[in-house]
Parts: structure tokens; sequence; C-alpha cells
């Protein structure tokens, strides 16, 4: 019999051997630290071969009952407890019969309409960021890049200098899936423009004192998540965005999905650039078209242009 405590310690050295992102098994270690609990002192179960089906769904209710996490955060729950468990199975630490989370299925999720920003409002953002200094022009090339290419903020302050190439950035997303964004010519402009201006800015530097990401702040140390947050938000106020718009970095990438779909994107392809594990949850932003926006995609992509028809 082995207790759950020590399987979790286990499994949090095998996600770091793996090389899995700190973040990812800091959210890992939470949610199974507060399952745990649960589990061991309300329903005095201790050792995984214990653990069934009804234990895993009297968690869920109970997650439910407090009632302050949506189902979609629910689910991200249920979705570590499978990984661990199918941990335990492959490590043959409990068979696959007796994975409890073999019939937990996810809860129903409610459907919201994505409100970003419309084009006006980027236009406005992107141009009240000046070109003065160093730190004007960083600050509009992150904003640049957030929108061109929809990545994560946690994925832009992770970028480092080995990782740009002349025709693509090399990304590590979630759970340490790397993939592979474009360079636009518009973003590619304001990349050189902030190399000159960041070699000239650290000049004085010795190497060893200047950290190896990409986007550097005023020390030469990376930039973080909070000061990015800041960066969008106060060009969104001045740019006078709509109050539904929460104005974050994660809604620049519910712009650019929703704009990639509005130029005809595939779904595989857009789910390919966003980093997503399935296509069902790219599919989530076709909820903030407009129906005439998927009626010109349609006439777009209608099967028979190109097609000659003898009149």
């Amino acid at each position: 019999m082995t207790k759950i405590t020590e399987l979790i310690q286990d499994f949090k050295l095998n996600q770091e051997i793996l090389g899995r992102a700190r973040e990812y098994v800091e959210i890992c270690m939470f949610r199974l630290g507060r399952w745990e609990r649960f589990i061991t002192k309300e329903l005095d179960v201790h050792h995984a071969e214990d653990i069934s089906s009804h234990h895993i769904k009297r968690y869920i209710q109970e997650r439910q009952r407090i009632g302050s996490e949506a189902n979609i955060t629910l689910n991200n729950n249920i979705a570590t407890l499978k990984v661990f468990f199918q941990y335990l199975v492959d490590e043959e630490f409990i068979e696959e019969r007796d994975n409890p989370m073999r019939r937990i299925k996810n809860l129903k999720e409610t459907k919201t309409v994505i409100i970003t920003f419309n084009d006006e409002e980027v236009s406005r953002i992107i141009n009240d960021v000046r070109e003065e200094t160093y730190s004007n022009v960083r600050d509009k090339l992150i904003v640049i890049m957030l929108i061109d290419t929809g990545i994560r903020v946690s994925e832009l302050c992770g970028i480092k200098n080995d990782d740009i190439a002349r025709r693509h950035i090399l990304i590590h997303g979630k759970g340490s899936k790397q993939r592979l964004v474009y360079i636009s010519s518009i973003m590619r402009k304001y990349m050189r423009k902030y190399e000159e201006l960041r070699k000239e800015r650290f000049k004085k530097k010795e190497p060893e004192e200047i950290a190896d990401y990409y986007f550097l702040d005023q020390t030469a140390d990376g930039l973080s998540r909070s000061r990015i947050n800041k960066i969008l938000k106060e060009h969104c106020r001045n740019a006078g965005v709509r109050k539904e718009v929460r104005c974050s970095p994660h809604d620049c990438r519910h712009y650019f999905a929703q704009k990639q779909l509005k130029n005809g994107i595939d779904i595989y392809s857009l789910s390919r650039l966003l980093g997503h594990f399935d296509t069902q949850i790219t599919a989530k932003y076709l909820r903030g078209l407009e129906q005439e926006d998927i009626l010109n995609i349609g006439r777009l992509h209608s099967p028979l242009n190109g097609v000659k028809i003898k009149q």
C-alpha cells in the first residue's frame, strides 16, 4: 500500500525530470495538494489503492458546494487528477482497471461569447505607444507581438535570444510543448529597432550581467508578467478601449484568434499557432464572431470559387 502523499511527491519529481515548465508543476501540486487534504481529512482515505470513483465524485461535489470556481476551472482540476492517476497506472502503482478517473466526465461548461478588441481599438493602442526611448520601443514591440502572434504573456516573458530566428520564433508553451510562430514584416521592423536600442542601452554591461531573455527591463533582467500587464492596461486606458474588454494580454490572444478566423484560417492551423492540444479549445473563438463574419468566411472559401462553369 502506498500513501497518496508519497505518490504526489513522486509525480512531482517525475514531472521535473521530464522538463515540465515550473508554472505547470506548481499548479499541478496546488491542485493535487488540495485534493489530497480533502481525501485524507474528510474521507479518511490515505492510500492510492483505496481510492474509487466515488471518492473523486465526492471531491468534485465539495468544490461545487464551495461555489468559488466555474466549471471550466473544475474541469482543469479533473484534468490534473487524470494526468496524476494515468501516471500511477504507467508506473504500475495501480492497475488500469482500478484507475478511479476512467469514468469521470468533464462538467458542462457555460458557453460564453468572447468579447475582445476591435480593429480601431488595436490601432489606437499600438499608436499610443511612443518611439522615443528604449522602453518605448520595447513596449511597442511587446504590444505588437502579443497582437500579431497570439502568444501567452508567460510565453512572451520566456522568449530567449536563441529562440529568435530570421522568419520565426520558438515558443515554449504549456506542458513544455514547443511550437513556432511567424515573424511578420511589421514585427520584424520593430524587432530590429528594439535590438539596436537594446545593444546601445546595455553596451557598458558585461555579458554575464545581461539576462538571456529577449525582452529586458532597465536593469537588463527579464520582464515579469505583471509588468507586461501594466504596459498593456496603460495604453488601453489611453486608447479609450470599451469597458467590457478586460485589456489583459489574453485579450490580445482572443483578438488574434478571432481576426485569423475572420481572415479565413482553418481551425487546425489556428490551434497549432495558439499552442492548443485540442481543436475544441480553439473552436470557442468562433462564438465571438458575428453572423456576417461567418457568411463572409463562407463566401471566401466557397467550393465553387475558381470552378469554371459554362454559361
